[in-house]
């Protein structure tokens, strides 16, 4: 059961339009399994602990990825969070932006010998796939595998020498892995920013 903190008002189930009630009047969701208690006069009870603003901000978040609006969760974190809480309420919307900024440039794909490739994780275990049969063919000198054909964001064929589509893998892997570190760099500037004009300096850089 969702139960508003400041108004012990009590909801089955969450919404969007709930959500921006909440923000609108900055006020606070908790989330228990049973109903409020009541006193002797039959009144409900502010019996809410800690972990149950905690679990209603938990389910807020998880309502609003699962309708791919990350930025209404960070709204209601921000009008729920007190002075002190709101730098670290900032960081975790810095995060998410980091996140999804490095998510972005995983997936758009990478150029190589002037063809577009992707590059999403799907698109990796294939080529590590690839790589692997590739490999043992060497390693058992059967040299079976002449030509590896590949398809590009345009879905055109493109044909792969063995070692050139070593060096290709290889192009992919450094690609992660610089995307992944330059993430993880700007994820622990976050961490130890100071101050909210501290974060608008952290930028993801093209």
């Amino acid at each position: 059961m969702y139960i508003t903190k400041e108004t012990l008002g009590r909801y089955k189930d969450l919404t969007m339009d709930n959500i921006n009630s909440h923000i609108q009047r900055r006020h606070k969701l908790a989330f228990r399994e049973n109903d409020l208690n009541k006193d002797e006069n039959g009144e409900f009870i502010d019996d809410i602990t800690p972990q149950e603003i905690e679990n209603g901000t938990k389910a807020v978040k998880e309502h609003c990825l699962a309708n791919d609006n990350m930025n209404l969760y960070f709204e209601y974190l921000l009008a729920i969070s007190q002075e002190d809480e709101k730098l670290n309420a900032l960081k975790e919307k810095k995060k998410h932006e980091i996140q999804t900024k490095r998510d972005e440039a995983l997936e758009s794909g990478l150029v190589y010998n002037e063809h577009i490739f992707q590059t999403r994780e799907k698109d990796k275990l294939n080529i590590n796939g690839a790589v692997t049969n590739l490999m043992l063919d060497i390693q058992s000198k059967a040299n079976s595998i002449s030509e590896i054909i590949w398809i590009d964001i345009n879905d055109e064929k493109v044909t792969f020498t063995p070692q050139d589509f070593l060096k290709f893998a290889s192009m992919v892997a450094y690609h992660t892995q610089e995307i992944t570190f330059k993430a993880n760099i700007l994820k622990e500037s976050i961490e130890q920013a100071k101050s909210e004009q501290d974060l608008e300096a952290i930028v993801w850089e093209e």
